[in-house]
């Protein structure tokens, strides 16, 4: 645990956000976010949670898995969107330093074709400590768990990957890592 713990904690002081939450996808991200926001009753079950029309198919699905009910809508964006109107953002494709939209849950990918691509993975940026906690128990196995955890693996593949792609700038450089990966 102490990779993960490690990997939370470096990808979190990146992003700017006080604790990270390692899970394995952004969807389980995202749903892990929502049940949270429903267990503290910020949202209600049933409720109308607005999308935009053209995002991954994912996204609607786990809504409807939590209990509520996604409502696409017109909304541009560009790597990131809101959940409106809960706290949530969804950013499985926009990555980087200080991103980190303060008093959110704020989730990441890191799948295989994203910015940090250790094949399978997401993370929760929060700033609240009992959220922070209370997501790490979700996501374990157990009686209220969800069996949707990063790997140690994964984990120090993203601390290798990060490490290397921060070396030279202290931040990503997408036309530098290409050359890495070459």
């Amino acid at each position: 645990m102490q990779t993960i713990k490690r990997f939370e904690e470096l990808i979190a002081d990146y992003c700017g956000s006080y604790y990270g939450v390692a899970v394995d996808s952004c969807s389980h991200a995202i749903f892990l976010s929502l049940l949270y926001l429903k267990e503290t009753g910020e949202i209600q079950d049933g409720q109308e949670i607005e999308i935009p029309r053209r995002t991954f198919r994912s996204v609607p699905n786990y809504i409807r898995h939590a209990g509520l009910k996604p409502v696409g809508v017109d909304m541009k964006w560009t790597g990131c969107y809101p959940l409106v109107p809960t706290r949530v953002y969804d950013s499985a494709i926009k990555f980087g330093k200080s991103i980190y939209v303060e008093d959110s849950f704020y989730c990441l990918s890191f799948q295989y074709r994203k910015a940090l691509p250790i094949g399978r993975g997401g993370m929760i940026l929060t700033d609240d400590p009992r959220a922070a906690e209370r997501l790490r128990e979700l996501r374990l196995n157990g009686r209220d768990g969800w069996n949707m955890y990063l790997l140690p693996e994964q984990a120090a593949r993203g601390i290798t990957l990060f490490e290397m792609m921060t070396k030279k700038t202290g931040y990503i450089d997408y036309e530098e890592w290409d050359d890495v990966q070459k």
